[in-house]
């Protein structure tokens, strides 16, 4: 039976199409755009499997599923962002939670003995007071209040109603749901800056990073080769595995942009960074309630703890943008198309979603989605 993998065609969905790939599992990938670019240097056989179609369209996630013999469904597509959900929140809610109603629906139609949930940290309802220091988020904390919204707006509200929908098909249809809150997602074909994304790539370019604000802003970055593994390990657990359905997944310690730029030049020989002390008001509305996630939920359940740590996941990526630019021919052009995040064959290329993993521009809770709605491959209908 094949794994069905939702935005195949973008950032994390790629890097497991590649994970399925390299351990023998058949898989085929959905995505509102075929893929392009950098996904196919992450997944090079994506374009043999793979289909188009909408999340939100029932009728073809259907088909696709009895044609492939779909047993199981890796969720990683949506609309991504803060800013972009208090934009088009109608878009949001169609996308990110019917469109997962569909894909769960498709999946015990199909008899899909399990189905993954790419979720996120903008799940959680923060409170009104900055954590304590050394606090780290549980499972358990709280993900709804009576008295507030969401603080990661429409896209975060939109993330914690997926998570209500597979819980309550886990328990009335017996669909087999994992959700796994990822956060900060890094490495090769990223979207959103997040300050990582422009200080590695401009040190392997040979440019230099200059970012007049942003060095308090704390993330608890997780690579994206982790996030992966902990796809892969959440499709393979026993039914009878121990803990809850919903598991956070990240390095489980955050650290700030000037650390982030400080691991870049000790990573990679010359780079030159310079990034100022400042903080937008959303950043520094944001940061004060920024956590790192615990992670020992997942270890229990499933077997996953974080491998990469910031410095080797640095190293990794700026060895694989070297590779992608090397292979897709030299000069400052190409460096610059990979380094604002998509190759130049990629630049026209139009989607609807996302992999489920991103946040908004200042203030992003996951790490993929870019700083506007702009359609991308992997933005696919499906989160």
């Amino acid at each position: 039976m094949a794994t069905l993998v939702t935005g195949a065609a973008g950032f994390l969905g790629s890097y497991v199409m590649a994970a399925l790939a390299a351990a023998g599992e058949a898989a085929h990938g959905y995505d509102a755009s075929g893929p392009c670019g950098e996904a196919l240097t992450v997944a090079p056989g994506l374009a043999d499997a793979f289909s188009l179609g909408r999340v939100t369209d029932a009728a073809r996630l259907f088909d696709v599923c009895r044609r492939q013999g779909v047993g199981a469904v890796v969720h990683t597509a949506g609309l991504v962002g803060l800013e972009g959900s208090l934009e088009q929140p109608a878009a949001f809610y169609e996308t990110n939670v019917m469109g997962f109603v569909q894909v769960c629906e498709a999946a015990r139609q199909a008899g899909a003995r399990r189905v993954v949930l790419v979720s996120s940290n903008a799940a959680y309802q923060v409170p009104a007071a900055p954590y304590p220091p050394g606090f780290k988020l549980a499972e358990g904390a709280p993900v709804f209040s009576v008295e507030r919204g969401n603080p990661a707006g429409h896209y975060g509200a939109s993330k914690m109603m997926q998570e209500a929908v597979g819980l309550a098909y886990a328990d009335f249809h017996g669909l087999d749901v994992i959700a796994l809150r990822v956060t900060a997602i890094y490495g090769f074909g990223m979207r959103s800056p997040m300050y990582i994304k422009p200080m590695v790539e401009d040190a392997v370019a040979g440019r230099p990073t200059r970012l007049p604000q942003g060095g308090p802003m704390r993330r608890d970055y997780t690579y994206v080769l982790d996030c992966a593994d902990a796809v892969l390990r959440a499709l393979a657990a026993p039914a009878d595995r121990p803990g809850p359905r919903v598991l956070n997944v990240s390095a489980g310690h955050a650290v700030t942009a000037a650390e982030v730029a400080a691991a870049v030049r000790a990573a990679i020989p010359g780079a030159d960074i310079e990034i100022g002390d400042g903080l937008t008001p959303l950043e520094a509305a944001n940061n004060r309630m920024r956590a790192p996630l615990d992670v020992a939920a997942a270890a229990r359940s499933i077997g996953w703890s974080p491998a990469w740590p910031l410095a080797d996941g640095i190293r990794d990526y700026a060895r694989r943008v070297r590779a992608h630019v090397g292979g897709h021919g030299t000069g400052l052009q190409q460096a610059q198309g990979t380094a604002r995040g998509h190759a130049p064959e990629c630049a026209a290329a139009a989607s609807q979603g996302g992999s489920g993993d991103g946040g908004g521009v200042a203030a992003d809770w996951d790490g993929e989605a870019g700083p506007d709605l702009r359609l991308m491959p992997g933005a696919s209908v499906a989160v």
